[in-house]
């Protein structure tokens, strides 16, 4: 039997620990997702907390464990009312949460009944300022934790497996813990309770420590798949650079071939048949001889296919390009930038119904010793920015949105940044490179 050297943890100071584990987690979180009104709600929701405590406290303890749910679920009110994220994401911090809650509030108690419990006389405002200026400075170091954590980072992929598992863990962590309070009334008690105490707050430390490990471990998965991904969008525009560069000289024959035919079909004596395929012929050689000459042959394939399908689609493309300033990129660097940038802009805009507002621009010049890639075209999309870069708007968002992440990933390569905002209904990708010599 478990004898009474500590007593339970009073109802008030573990609502308190609640509330503060969700307060820190949701100012860890960026404050363009939290609600409006935050801390008159937050207050609203703590006051709500305690009632809901110390009227869980009056119940018989068979009802101890519906007691707990009601109050974890009290929790995940307050990241629904605090903080505007996915049902998931909401889960997913309550679960982290609840596990830092029980190691706060089971660590503190311990440290004062250690300290101040039956060696002085009790002074509850004593008691009242160690155990809030405790919550504190724990709280601050977990938010400090989470600040500089990756845990923000992965609620944007959050999937319900990851989801789910961070819920089992916490669950498992917290009968563990629990684990001496509920075999003390048996024969098989593991201690009193400044042993149990012990116990519990270790067992919700290492609980922090595994949910920790996960995430790392989910964060590195997380980065080799993007890694991987962008090397295929690196991958698939250079084998779309070779393709256009192969076609572009069999197009090349067969207009020079063409050319010959052009007297053949001057022979036609039905004089309105003949001026109709001299001009239907002259006209496709116009469109598909428009090459673009930029001083980069690269960029020239690039740049000459991709105005010839803005031409067939009614896209106004218009180049301004300087290529020998980009001519110290790796080629399979310049392929990726040009050609996922060009390819997102005119996505964007193909959804246009008026051919007249089709407008893509695209400008490559020097600024002092800087190489600006600037590339602009009309948008009427609305668009979400994190992490300085829109997000996709592709329904399957796992598979998507990397053509922007592997341009900037190019432009910090060479020591650059990537820039982009939508102003005025254009959207303006931007992107400075400082001049470098070529094959650095």
């Amino acid at each position: 039997m478990m004898n009474d050297i500590f007593p339970n943890i009073p109802r008030i100071y573990t609502a308190i620990s609640e509330w503060l584990a969700c307060i820190a987690l949701i100012m860890a979180i960026v404050p363009e997702k939290r609600q409006n009104f935050f801390y008159l709600k937050a207050i609203a929701l703590l006051i709500g907390q305690i009632c809901l405590q110390l009227w869980v406290g009056t119940w018989p303890l068979f009802f101890w464990i519906p007691g707990m749910i009601i109050n974890v679920c009290w929790m995940l009110l307050t990241f629904m009312v605090l903080v505007n994220q996915r049902a998931l994401s909401n889960l997913y911090n309550v679960s982290k949460a609840f596990i830092f809650a029980e190691f706060i509030a089971s660590l503190t108690w311990q440290l004062y009944c250690y300290l101040f419990y039956n060696r002085f006389e009790e002074i509850i405002p004593l008691q009242i300022a160690f155990m809030l200026i405790s919550y504190l400075l724990l709280a601050w170091i977990y938010f400090a934790i989470e600040k500089k954590s990756n845990h923000q980072l992965l609620l944007k992929n959050i999937q319900p497996k990851d989801t789910l598992e961070v819920i089992l863990t916490a669950v498992i962590i917290f009968t563990m813990s629990n684990i001496g309070f509920i075999l003390s009334s048996t024969n098989f008690a593991i201690g009193d309770s400044v042993a149990i105490f012990i116990f519990r707050s270790l067992i919700n430390l290492c609980g922090i420590f595994m949910i920790y490990i996960q995430e790392n471990s989910r964060y590195e998965n997380n980065l080799r798949q993007e890694l991987t991904a962008i090397n295929n969008v690196f991958q698939s525009q250079y084998e779309q650079y070779e393709a256009y560069r192969e076609s572009n000289q069999i197009i090349n024959r067969k207009f020079h071939d063409l050319k010959h035919q052009l007297s053949i079909i001057e022979m036609e004596p039905d004089e309105n048949k003949r001026l109709s395929y001299v001009n239907q012929l002259k006209e496709d050689i116009e469109k598909y001889q428009t090459n673009i000459k930029t001083g980069n042959p690269i960029i020239d394939v690039i740049v000459t296919r991709k105005n010839i399908y803005c031409i067939e689609n009614q896209i106004t493309f218009t180049c301004i390009v300087d290529g020998a300033l980009l001519s110290f990129m790796n080629t399979m660097d310049l392929v990726s930038l040009l050609g996922n940038t060009l390819d997102n802009a005119i996505e964007s805009t193909l959804a246009l119904a008026s051919t007249e507002k089709r407008l893509i621009n695209l400008r490559v010049s020097k600024k002092a010793n800087f190489v600006m890639y600037s590339l602009e075209n009309y948008s009427e999309t609305p668009l979400h920015f994190e992490d300085g870069l829109p997000q996709t708007t592709k329904e399957d968002q796992r598979y998507h949105g990397y053509g922007l992440k592997s341009s900037a990933y190019i432009a910090e390569k060479y020591n650059g940044s990537l820039t982009v905002k939508l102003e005025d209904n254009w959207f303006k990708l931007n992107v400075l490179i400082p001049l470098q010599k070529k094959g650095i």
